[in-house]
């Protein structure tokens, strides 16, 4: 092949550095001789970057004479650069032949000492002694089950030995331990030192479910705690082989279901093992709690109201004032006892006075006024018994009665 089309195989760093100089250059007016290339003015009888025309580029080493790019005497381009193809052992006779264990003397490689001559494909000197490829002769490769090269022979390189088909270290190998074969019998020992035992992290050994036997740490394992089969409670950790509940929790339960409870917060288990919350309420410091806006805790659950029933066991009934308000009693609906009527008055407005008796509205009926407003509620004994009705007057005296109009109250 002709010198120039190896020139041009490589464009060196300078030829870089002159194509973004060309880049944003305009046209020049170059004198006479010269040529220009992307707005510079070249020679391209001598320049090395653009030689015989714009961007050819000569290789490394070559120079551009008369358009032309030439290697110094004896040199060839090769990847870019100009080399001697008579003494360069990366290409000796030829770009790209490289001797290998050897030198480059006359185009020709001569071997190291210990190498030799192999004919084919690079490197051409080799070690027959080492080499896997060439292997004791020229093109003989070793492979499994003895894939490296030593003396001459094709064997596992120690501490390897060809256990069936592949080189293995008997030392470390847990289906290979101490010699081929041997595999190890626990599901997670080690071989160490071409001896089958359990790895420091797991010292002891234990029975294991769908095999004989496993490396446990008695001293750390919740499954095995202390012995084997000797399993934590849910939550529990296995400390120095005793099980234990983190701080601030206790055991709850026995055999499977024991578990770490927190007293102090646990609605199954407030304050003491088994003793739960009703329903609504909340575990807090150890003790049922209901949540804000209804305190008590009557019987069952969480009620709202001034009290509980029953003697401690019911909540309270709510009732409708008929004005928008509730109030609570142990009273049914729809008794309308006077006792109602105050408290269905008092959840009218916290504040005023109550007025009752004949002059309100005839009897059995209930006035409680504000300053700005009278509201009445008539109760059992009144024909207009479960009505009530407000007005925007100050006082009882004048206020309307619920005759018509009236709003039912429970």
């Amino acid at each position: 092949m002709h010198p120039l089309v190896h020139a041009v195989r490589a464009v060196p760093l300078v030829l870089a550095l002159a194509l973004a100089a060309c880049s944003g250059g305009s046209k020049a007016s170059c004198p006479a001789g010269q040529t220009d290339c992307g707005g510079t003015c070249v020679d391209l009888q001598s320049s090395t970057i653009h030689c015989g025309a714009c961007l050819h580029a000569c290789a490394a080493g070559a120079a551009c004479t008369a358009g032309a790019c030439a290697c110094p005497a004896g040199q060839i381009p090769c990847g870019g650069r100009c080399v001697d193809p008579a003494t360069d052992a990366a290409n000796c006779g030829a770009c790209g032949h490289a001797c290998g264990l050897g030198t480059c003397a006359g185009g020709a490689c001569a071997c190291a000492a210990g190498a030799s001559a192999c004919p084919g494909a690079n490197p051409e000197c080799v070690d027959l002694q080492a080499d896997r490829t060439h292997c004791g002769a020229c093109d003989v490769a070793c492979g499994q089950p003895a894939p490296d090269c030593a003396a001459g022979a094709c064997t596992c390189s120690p501490p390897r030995t060809a256990c069936g088909a592949a080189c293995t270290d008997t030392r470390i190998d847990a289906s290979n331990c101490g010699a081929c074969g041997t595999v190890c019998p626990l599901t997670n020992d080690v071989c160490l030192g071409g001896t089958c035992q359990c790895p420091s992290a797991l010292p002891d050994v234990c029975p294991a479910a769908g095999s004989p036997q496993t490396c446990v740490s008695l001293a750390h394992d919740v499954r095995n705690c202390g012995a084997c089969g000797h399993a934590c409670a849910a939550g529990q950790d296995c400390v120095d082989g005793t099980c234990a509940c983190p701080a601030g929790t206790v055991v709850c339960g026995t055999g499977s279901g024991a578990v770490c409870t927190d007293l102090l917060s646990d609605p199954a288990s407030c304050g003491t093992c088994g003793t739960a919350c009703a329903p609504g309420t909340a575990c807090s410091g150890g003790r049922c709690l209901c949540p804000t806006g209804a305190p008590l805790a009557c019987g069952g659950g969480c009620c709202a109201g001034t009290g509980c029933c029953e003697a401690g066991t019911a909540c309270q009934t709510a009732h409708d004032n008929g004005l928008g308000q509730k109030y609570y009693d142990c009273g049914a609906l729809d008794e309308h006892t006077r006792a109602q009527a105050v408290l269905a008055a008092l959840a009218w407005s916290g504040t005023g006075t109550t007025y009752d008796g004949s002059t309100i509205c005839g009897t059995f009926c209930l006035c409680r006024e504000t300053g700005t407003q009278a509201a009445v509620w008539c109760y059992a004994g009144s024909p207009m018994k479960g009505l009530a009705t407000v007005s925007n007057v100050g006082s009882c005296a004048i206020a309307t009665c619920p005759f018509a109009g009236g709003v039912a109250w429970h």
